[in-house]
This record gives C-alpha cells, structure tokens and sequence, in this order.
C-alpha cells in the first residue's frame, strides 16, 4: 500500500483503528492493575515485595514491544511510498532490534546479581531477574509486526495481539500464586513462576503476530534499491531507532523508571534506617499496593485526556487554531476534572479501600499520599499527547530525565526521616516537576488564555473538596459503630463509593461544572444530557 493510497483512506477507517486501540489498551490497563490485588492477598506483603521489585523490569519490556518503538516502525512504514518500500523498512528494523534485544537479554540476564544488588542487597531475586530478560528475545517481533500493521492503518493485529498477551499473563501469574499457595512454595519461587508469564505471554502474542511478520520478515533489500533508498540505510534507521524512538519509549515508560527507582533504592533505605531486611520487603509490598491503584484510577481521566488526539492532529495539520485550541481545553478540562474526583474520593474511602483490597489498613496514610501522583501524572500526560500532536517533543528528553533524577535523589532526601511516606512525597514532588515543565513547553495560544479559568477551577474544587468532607464524615461516624472487619469495610465502601458518585454527579449537573460538549464524551453522557436537559 502507497503513501498515497494511505492518505485516501477515510478518516472514519483511521477514527476506527484508533478507537479500538483505545479500547483494548483501556482494557490491557484494567487487567494489568487488577490481578495484581488477587496476587497480593495469595503471596501476602512479601511474596508482593518481590514480584513488584522486578516488575519495572518487565514494564520496559512492554513499552519497548507494544508502545515506544512500534510507534516508531509504523511512522517509518506510512512514510514509504510503495509497499516494498514499507516491507523492507520493516524488515530492516527488525534486524537491528534483533541484536538490540540480544543486547538487553545479555544483559538483564548476566547482570542479574548486579542488579539484585541494587535492588537492595536481595541477591535471592537473581533468578527471578534472569526469567524476566526471556521476554526481550520477543520484543523484535513484537515491537516490529505491530508497527508495520499500525503504520498500515491496519489495528486489529496489534489490539487481538495486545489481548491476548495480556489476559494470558494474568492467568499464568494467578494460576501460579494459587498453586504456590497449596504447595509452600518460597516468595521467590512465587516470584520466578509469575514472572514466568512475561515470556510465555510474548510467545503466545508472537504465533498471533506470525502471519503479519511473514509478510515482511524475510524481506531484504536488493543491490540497485541502496542507491535509491539511501533514508533505509542501517545507520540512518539506527538512529531514528535510538533519537526517535528512545523518546517514545522514555515518555510511556516513565512511571515504570520512577517505579524502577523504587526497587533501587525504597527496601535500601528502609533497611538502613533501621529496619530487619524481611520487615522492610514486607513494608515495601505495603508500598507497592499504590501502583495499581494510581494505574486503575488514572484509566479514565487519561483516557478522557488522550482521546481527542487524532482531532488535535488532523487541526495542526489543518492549520485550524481556534478547532485545536478548543479541543485541547476541553480534554484538559475532562482530566482535571475526572481525576480531581478519583483522587478525593480515593483519598475519603482510603481505609476501607485498603482493607477490602489487601486485607489490612496497613500504610494507609502512605497510599493517601502516593495517590496525589496520580493529578500531575494526568495533567503530563495529556501536555505530552499535545506535544506529540504538534511534533514538538524534542525538549522532552532532558524533562523527562531530570524527573527520573529527581525521584531519586528526593527518595535519598526525604527517606531517613520520612520512611515510606517520603517516597510517595518523592513520586508526588519529581511528577509535578516534569508537569511543570511540559506545561511551559506547551504553546503560548494554548496557555493564554489559561485553561486554569480562576472560576471554574474554584468550583471544581469546592464540589470535589464538598464531596470528599461529606464522604469521609459519613463514612467515621458509620465506621465508629462496626466491627473493623474486611467485611464491614467492604460495605462501608460501597457505600462511600455510591454516595461519593450521587454527591459528585448532583454538584456536576446543578453547578454546571461541563459543557454539553464535555458532557458528551463521558460514559453515558448523551443520556445525562437528554434526562437532566442540560443546556
């Protein structure tokens, strides 16, 4: 398929693709955050300390194989202008990743104990390192069969691929804790067989990618093609591969480095600061409940957030100011708003969404802190997606790094005399820093007049503020009168949960909070329109 037979697609086949993206990543996100809650009450404190210290490890591998370089390779593919241009590209990409991969494997997998080291002095977690490196061999197949299909226009691959590769984890990773449970497995022996479904999941995700592989994989380029494609040379590819596509991979990885600049250094301090080493892995499985909680909360308001992003593109192209300028207030607006809500409401049912969850309200006040993360991770999080419609993220690099940097010198910082709460402050602290700066790299029309209308941010924060008081009274004064049991706090939570969704949606409605338009791209929205005849 030519570039230009690309471009005479409709836009509705491209709106198409896009959406079902959006779907199966929305659902890869649901499921990657929710099996974690089952695995912690099979493994316990512990048993989640060491699944989560390798964790960052194989959440690179994801971005490396299903976002930040098949981005890259379909940009490549859609700028060719014949197919056999598209397939050599493909293939060609493909053979560098290969010994990229080679590369990550050596390394994660010999320098396993060096790793374990720094993941505080745990050398027991070498082997479950060394499991997780099997992954990257399947990375140049993934990363590459999706990225040609993408850069095709052709979605479903990548979206049934994404799917299955993600429900088959879970189910290895929950099957295996349940039989660790009947059978006195150690942490670690849980440890290496869960994350023993990172490479049978990548294998199973390859046989389905196959036939989209075969299609370029043995493809090579002949002797008179050199001089005439001289932008598919080994050297110009490798380094659109490392400056390109290494962007890429550090914007969507950058919530798994700063969870890898916990495993480095978290258990560490907390050791040093007086801990036995088997409390601390314990209190860092606390610590770690946060991840999916901010990940399940963050589902929607980033969804909200990203959603316009083919409108943002297709009026930059356009040169229509006023269309992009519109559309970026009303995602940001949808953002702030969906996660000012999810991060007050956590904050009000917080003991009892801890105990229904995990089984204790252990580290509660950690994980009410560790979840106002999720507001600047937001708010980045759509400025990056604007900064990427407007191919302006070459700046990114050294925001991005400086954030990365910050997490880690303030967790050294903030630590010895803050313990765990500290961190979560460092997570907090180092995202706002990047949101900062992203923000002032947004352009001048898109900041002026600011999307911080001093109005409209007073009574979002009055009605979440409003809601969150009447939420956490009511939920004191019924808790006061209950048994502290999981049970009880079960109930106590959907009770906060149902009355924190009345309150919010009567304040919202009553305090015309959005407009029709906004409305209109929420769940349900058109049908919260037509009852309540908002004007």
């Amino acid at each position: 398929m030519s570039k230009q037979m690309l471009n005479q697609l409709p836009s509705k086949h491209l709106a198409q693709g896009v959406g079902l993206l959006t779907l199966t990543g929305l659902i890869a996100k649901v499921l990657s955050a929710m099996y974690r809650i089952p695995l912690q009450n099979m493994v316990g404190n512990a048993g989640f300390y060491v699944y989560q210290q390798v964790y960052p490890l194989y959440g690179i591998g994801v971005v490396l194989a299903l976002s930040g370089w098949p981005m890259l390779i379909a940009k490549v593919v859609s700028e060719q202008n014949s197919q056999r241009q598209a397939k050599v590209a493909a293939a060609r990409l493909h053979r560098i990743l290969v010994v990229i991969s080679l590369i990550l494997f050596s390394g994660i997998y010999l320098g396993a104990p060096v790793l374990a080291y720094w993941m505080g002095g745990d050398l027991q977690l070498n082997p479950v390192i060394q499991m997780v490196a099997w992954m990257f061999l399947f990375m140049p197949i993934l990363a590459t069969a999706r990225g040609y299909s993408q850069g095709l226009l052709n979605m479903k691959p990548t979206a049934i691929s994404q799917i299955v590769e993600q429900l088959g984890r879970v189910l290895i990773i929950v099957g295996v804790a349940w039989w660790a449970q009947n059978h006195n497995w150690t942490i670690y022996q849980i440890g290496q067989g869960t994350m023993a479904g990172a490479p049978l999941a990548a294998l199973v995700a390859s046989l389905v990618l196959w036939p989209t592989f075969r299609q370029f994989g043995l493809v090579k380029m002949r002797t008179d093609e050199r001089d005439a494609w001289p932008h598919l040379r080994w050297m110009i590819l490798a380094k659109r591969l490392w400056y390109e596509g290494g962007l890429l991979v550090l914007v969507t990885a950058l919530l798994v480095l700063f969870q890898l600049m916990d495993s480095f250094s978290v258990k560490g301090l907390l050791v040093h600061s007086g801990f036995l080493p088997a409390q601390a892995e314990s209190w860092k499985g606390v610590y770690d409940r946060g991840q999916p909680l901010v990940q399940l909360g963050m589902v929607l308001a980033t969804s909200l957030g990203t959603v316009l992003l083919p409108n943002l593109r297709q009026f930059f192209v356009q040169q229509k100011k006023q269309a992009f300028q519109r559309d970026f207030q009303r995602s940001f607006h949808l953002s702030l708003f969906m996660i000012l809500l999810t991060t007050v409401g956590m904050l009000a049912v917080m003991p009892y969404l801890n105990q229904t969850l995990f089984g204790s309200r252990q580290g509660t006040a950690v994980l009410d802190v560790y979840v106002l993360s999720m507001i600047p991770a937001t708010l980045m999080t759509v400025g990056v997606t604007v900064l990427q419609s407007l191919d302006q993220t070459r700046h990114l690099w050294w925001k991005l790094t400086l954030g990365i940097g910050c997490k880690w010198l303030l967790n050294q910082a903030l630590m010895p005399g803050m313990g765990l709460i500290g961190a979560s402050w460092a997570t907090v602290a180092s995202l706002s820093l990047v949101w900062i700066l992203v923000w002032w790299q947004l352009p001048q029309m898109l900041r002026q007049p600011t999307p911080f209308a001093p109005r409209w941010l007073a009574k979002i924060i009055c009605v979440t503020g409003l809601m969150g008081m009447i939420v956490s009274l009511t939920l004191f004064l019924l808790g006061n009168q209950l048994p502290t049991t999981r049970l009880m706090s079960s109930g106590l939570l959907c009770v906060g949960v149902i009355l924190g969704g009345v309150i919010s949606a009567f304040l919202t409605i009553y305090g015309k909070l959005l407009t029709v338009d906004e409305w209109q791209l929420l769940p349900y929205g058109k049908r919260i329109i037509k009852i309540f005849k908002i004007r």
